[in-house]
């Protein structure tokens, strides 16, 4: 198989989801979680580490799984233990925040490979961690610092065991292009959450499916997400100053009761939509 030694630092949702799928598919499984609780239940084969060196020292693949504001510092102590060949990767949903700083942390000691799977939930925390979270679900890959073949194909093949699509990316085009698919939805939803409640509160008792599926991410943890969106701020601005002329044009139309400009903005979207995969 290659690489059967895997180390994962964190063990919410993703990180927990990582641990399962790889124990799924036959990896070793080491994990990092400096707190207690039920962790060696749900991950029931899998090792906790006693510290970082102990997970470095032992795994061949690791993920960072950790919110932005740790990646650099969990880096630096697996960087003085990490094997040579050993290839480690963040999850993070932004990265240009802290690539800099850990291609800098990894340079000579081992293989750097951003990463990022489009999968999750609005739910947080290891009891919602899922051996199936990935399932054909896209999964990024940045080989800005690694064009060995060889060691990216190692990478993409533990992606697609956990039953993802591993596509390449480099790290500025992941920033700029999540901020549109992920970052400005989220925020959008927060916006429609808000407005509602605080508008038309009464409103909420009678809401359908639409609602419920439009604001659902809305109920993601506030702490993960203000990390995420602040460092992901300048391509978020890019996307939401964008979107405020959208907006413009929008209210211009209904104002001048515009019936063909609303309906043709309404028709490209559907477009758009219907040819979206799945």
């Amino acid at each position: 198989m290659g690489y059967l030694n895997l180390g994962v630092v964190g063990t919410g949702l993703i990180g927990g989801s990582i641990a399962l799928a790889g124990s799924r598919a036959g990896y070793r499984v080491t994990f990092y979680e400096p707190a207690s609780g039920l962790v060696e239940t749900v991950l029931s084969g899998a090792v906790r580490a006693t510290d970082l060196d102990d997970l470095a020292s032992s795994s061949d693949l690791i993920f960072i799984a950790t919110p932005v504001s740790s990646i650099a510092a969990v880096a630096d102590r697996l960087a003085r233990c990490v094997k040579a060949g050993a290839i480690v990767s963040d999850v993070a949903s932004v990265k240009g925040a802290f690539f800099n700083r850990l291609s800098e942390i990894f340079n000579g000691r081992c293989f750097y490979l951003p990463s990022h799977p489009m999968a999750g939930s609005e739910k947080s925390g290891l009891e919602a961690a899922r051996v199936n979270l990935f399932e054909n679900a896209i999964t990024i890959i940045s080989p800005d610092l690694c064009q060995d073949k060889a060691v990216l194909e190692r990478l993409a093949q533990f992606w697609r065991q956990t039953g993802s699509v591993p596509l390449f990316v480099d790290v500025a085009t992941h920033d700029r292009l999540v901020a549109a698919v992920s970052h400005l939805p989220h925020l959008l939803a927060a916006m429609l959450m808000n407005h509602v409640a605080t508008f038309a509160s009464e409103g909420l008792d009678f809401v359908g499916n639409g609602f419920r599926d439009s604001t659902r991410i809305a109920a993601g943890s506030s702490e993960l997400w203000t990390e995420i969106l602040l460092a992901n701020r300048t391509d978020l601005l890019t996307n939401l100053y964008r979107f405020q002329d959208t907006l413009n044009e929008t209210i211009r139309a209904l104002e001048a009761n515009d019936v063909k400009s609303l309906q043709a903005f309404l028709d490209a979207a559907k477009r758009s939509r219907d040819r979206l995969a799945g």
